[in-house]
């Protein structure tokens, strides 16, 4: 009855043309549609939907209980508009829901308009533009916004099963595999080796004594020393950027991302540890394997294949930088303290020979909620954290580009905030974006991401005040900026990466605000 009265007002609303039997309604633009009224079943009223509440098509994928688990094809369909809610099964009957939400939106209660009928209350596991997960009691639904989707999603999204932490610190406690040490600031992979030598101090102090070539990579042809012209800071006013760091032929990936993390945060710190001596020969200050200050002096004498080509990490053009000068005095450095290989090195042994402090902390991948990662890179930049990190699956489209597997990328703040939730750069650089990839609130995404940690040091007080998203300087692109070196598509097995060569046209990022 209740509606019957209700489709009575709407006809004396917007007028009906009884005769013709067609309901005519005036939109807000003054447009006109026209139903038939002989095919209309009922008519109500739905509120939109409000910030928080849920709204659109879903349609279910996964039905995960405690003892089984099953995948549908998105026959099943909710529908959510304000507060109501329509659930449609597979054989076409339908039932209507009214919704209460709770204060903070994080749940909400579904009551049956049929009579008898049980009211049960949700929670929301998760939101996102192409995914939302429910759970009542034991039970909990995975909905995608397409049925295509729903149909194709071979595999359970994971969740935290504790509930989300909106306290930073309850985050940060979420954290592993600190790398402290009480014998030595520089971290405990250093905990086992000695203070230097004075044979060893003067050693790195020749900058004609030259690296042992076989610490990049024993089984590649990279056995010859050529000098090269090195521009200290080619790009963004003369100052060290990001950009500047664009991995070649050596494994180095977490020392590249290290140092473009360095470049984000404390482009004045690498400017202060190295001094220009002449064009061939450069002093970096570094710390022992005990923590002590140290110079490395080295020359521009690069690491390259017989042919003369260069396999060290460069900036844009291939132009030899201070990036460069760098990896060759870790090299350097790797060769006097016999620490390890360049090849493979980690982000926690990268770090220390340049700041001194080895103090670092992971975050595994799948531990954490979406905001809460977030809220991980905030604690980590804002506190001045040299942060870098990883996916464990390949070919997730970010932005413009896609993730690798095994490989290190910068993480640092998106200048998208309303887009994405933060970036990674991949060292590799390749392309107009400099190889940002943006990473977006799906959950998908976030479950693959692990993030690797590292205090700052002899940098923290170089600290940018002016911390924001990373937006990559203005360059005229040569071929390896745009595309992946073959070096490095033999080395990840890839066939390509980013725009194909044919590609002239600069990819397409969301305007700024």
């Amino acid at each position: 009855m209740k509606r019957n009265l209700f489709l009575v007002a709407i006809f004396m609303m917007v007028g009906v043309v009884v005769n013709a039997q067609r309901l005519d309604i005036t939109l807000s633009d003054n447009s006109i549609v026209s139903f038939d009224v002989k095919r209309i079943q009922s008519m109500e009223f739905i509120p939109e939907s409000l910030p928080g509440q849920i709204s659109g098509y879903w349609y279910l994928g996964w039905r995960v209980m405690s003892s089984s688990t099953t995948h549908y094809n998105g026959d099943e369909k909710w529908v959510f508009n304000g507060t109501i809610m329509k659930q449609v099964k597979s054989s076409g009957a339908e039932e209507i829901f009214d919704l209460e939400y709770a204060e903070d939106m994080k749940s909400f209660k579904a009551i049956p308009r049929k009579e008898g009928a049980t009211t049960s209350t949700y929670t929301i596991i998760a939101k996102e533009d192409e995914l939302l997960v429910l759970k009542v009691g034991s039970i909990t639904r995975h909905f995608y916004n397409t049925m295509m989707a729903a149909h194709d999603a071979t595999e359970i999204t994971s969740f935290p099963t504790r509930n989300e932490y909106t306290d930073t610190t309850k985050v940060w406690n979420q954290k592993s595999g600190a790398t402290h040490s009480d014998k030595t600031p520089m971290g405990s992979h250093y905990a086992k080796y000695s203070a230097a030598t004075q044979e060893q101090i003067e050693w790195l102090a020749d900058p004609s004594n030259q690296p042992d070539y076989t610490l990049a990579d024993a089984n590649k042809d990279y056995n010859t020393w050529k000098a090269k012209t090195i521009n200290l800071y080619p790009l963004n006013g003369g100052n060290p950027t990001p950009a500047d760091v664009n991995q070649h032929g050596i494994g180095d990936c977490s020392m590249c991302a290290v140092f473009a993390s360095l470049a984000y945060i404390y482009p004045d710190f690498i400017k202060s540890i190295i001094t220009k001596n002449s064009s061939s020969s450069y002093t970096l200050k570094m710390y022992d394997p005990m923590g002590n200050p140290i110079d490395v002096v080295v020359d521009n004498k690069l690491l390259c294949k017989s042919n003369g080509e260069c396999v060290q990490v460069t900036g844009k053009n291939d132009v030899f930088n201070w990036a460069t000068i760098m990896e060759k005095a870790l090299m350097k450095w790797l060769t006097c303290f016999k620490t390890g290989g360049l090849g493979g090195i980690g982000t926690e042994h990268a770090a220390p020979p340049f700041t001194g402090d080895g103090d670092s902390w992971a975050i595994n991948s799948g531990k954490l909620w979406n905001g809460e990662l977030t809220m991980v890179v905030d604690y980590a930049l804002k506190n001045g954290m040299i942060s870098v990190g990883g996916f464990n699956k390949g070919g997730i489209l970010c932005g413009t580009l896609e993730t690798v597997t095994a490989h290190a990328f910068t993480v640092m703040y998106t200048r998208y905030p309303e887009t994405y939730e933060f970036s990674m750069r991949n060292p590799w650089g390749v392309s107009s974006v400099d190889g940002v990839l943006e990473i977006p609130n799906k959950r998908s995404t976030m479950l693959t991401i692990d993030f690797r940690l590292v205090m700052p040091g002899a940098a923290a007080p170089y600290k940018r005040q002016d911390l924001g998203g990373y937006i990559p300087p203005k360059f005229t692109m040569g071929y390896n900026d745009r595309f992946l070196s073959p070096a490095m598509l033999e080395m990840y097995n890839l066939k390509s990466y980013g725009p194909t060569p044919d590609d002239e046209e600069e990819e397409e990022v969301p305007d700024e605000e």
